[in-house]
């Protein structure tokens, strides 16, 4: 939720360049909190805004609503997004989405996707999205190896935003072997990652060890993908995405968010 809530912030308090195009991530903070941050301090905002990361969660909400835009474009017929207990697209894209058809199937952890079933009543939700619960760290996973085997020739979107940190090296490995079976060819993987030797310890607990991480060259993230049935297709670092989707950052004193990679991938044709 504390990205849902820095998002909400950024739509309330923030204008131009870095308002947040989330407007529908009020539905998921509660009441009092949604009062609470309307009558933030501004200290606090100070401080929220002193952390490089704030602006990144900007950056990093207009770069994945492109992703979506680009996909229906390119005509895939189903996106699934994985970890998407506050995400909003399927429901901020409803019109287009409906209108090209796609399908949209939303995976998170089992209490998480119930919340997020909880949650979207009041959004009320098409018939065009499903619901699935799913944790990367089972290593295995059936239901939606058996949700994917039924539409193995529709063209499909899988985006994970801010997930694979809390994925544990090995489990990462296997689910995109999965995603590389099992999805129709030409389909797209779009997620992002945190950088080997940066932040290390951060999303280590429970089951995971080892937390995922890869290297911030692109010849090793091409070549770790391609042994794994994709292509390559587009590689940026966090800090490279704020400059470019917020530019007037590029002259300030403040630093950049600097700890993560996104990239773009596509399923290699058999």
């Amino acid at each position: 939720m504390y990205v849902a809530r820095l998002r909400y912030i950024q739509t309330i308090h923030e204008s131009a360049e870095y308002c947040n195009p989330d407007t529908l991530v009020r539905h998921f903070i509660p009441i009092r909190d949604r009062l609470k941050t309307a009558w933030l301090r501004r200290d606090e905002l100070s401080r929220l805004r002193a952390d490089p990361f704030y602006y990144y969660v900007v950056a990093r909400t207009k770069y994945y609503d492109q992703v979506i835009s680009d996909a229906v474009a390119d005509g895939v017929g189903q996106i699934v997004g994985i970890g998407c207990g506050s995400d909003t697209r399927a429901y901020r894209f409803n019109s287009l989405l409906c209108s090209k058809g796609v399908r949209v199937l939303e995976c998170d952890q089992p209490q998480a996707i119930l919340e997020k079933r909880r949650m979207v009543k009041s959004l009320r939700p098409a018939d065009h999205i499903e619901y699935l619960p799913i944790d990367l760290n089972d290593g295995e996973w059936p239901d939606f190896k058996r949700w994917l085997g039924q539409r193995k020739h529709a063209k499909t979107l899988v985006m994970m935003e801010g997930v694979s940190p809390y994925v544990d090296q090995d489990n990462f490995d296997r689910f995109l072997q999965l995603l590389a079976t099992e999805l129709a060819p030409w389909s797209q993987f779009a997620y992002d990652f945190k950088l080997l030797r940066v932040n290390d310890e951060f999303g280590r607990e429970g089951r995971t060890r080892k937390p995922f991480r890869l290297s911030n060259v692109r010849q090793e993230v091409a070549d770790y993908h391609q042994h794994r049935g994709f292509r390559l297709d587009y590689m940026e670092l966090s800090s490279e995405l704020t400059v470019r989707l917020l530019p007037s950052l590029a002259g300030s004193a403040g630093p950049l968010f600097a700890e993560d990679g996104l990239i773009r991938l596509t399923v290699n044709p058999s």
